[in-house]
């Protein structure tokens, strides 16, 4: 493998334990799986869902997917409402607990970027953002994002 590919992903790693850490920090518990993380963000992009629609996104079995939302129901991060026209079918959404949690952890990670982030010079941060912008707008065209 390219030897600049292997140092990005390696710092690509080193930045998400870093926000991994941060968030359990802040949350003072364990911390989302990056599954449940998609999960949440998905919920609060496209709002409710049913469990096998989720499980597809997210490309896991519907079976692990009920699990996930039993404990995320536990915790009062989801609910689960009968559909209005079928009532076999069951949504999900996010409770206000949900969006809470998702607000923390995206200010968790904020807060715990923000000081390495303001230690590179103006020019360097414009040029980290411009160049990550690339990448992730080269992913979104090749239908990986």
């Amino acid at each position: 493998m390219d030897a600049n590919l292997e140092q990005f992903l390696a710092s690509l790693q080193a930045v998400n334990r870093h926000l991994r850490s941060s968030t359990w920090d802040a949350q003072r518990q364990q911390p989302l799986t990056k599954v449940q993380w998609l999960l949440l963000r998905q919920l609060q992009r496209r709002g409710a869902a049913t469990i096998g629609q989720l499980a597809e996104h997210l490309d896991v079995r519907a079976s692990t997917m009920s699990q996930m939302l039993d404990r995320l129901e536990r915790s009062g991060i989801v609910t689960r409402e009968q559909d209005a026209t079928d009532a076999r079918v069951k949504n999900i959404a996010l409770t206000e607990a949900g969006l809470e949690t998702i607000r923390r952890t995206e200010d968790a990670w904020r807060a715990s970027l923000a000081g390495p982030f303001e230690r590179l010079d103006e020019a360097d941060r414009e040029e980290l953002v411009r160049i990550m912008k690339k990448l992730s707008d080269q992913l979104r065209g090749s239908g990986e994002a």
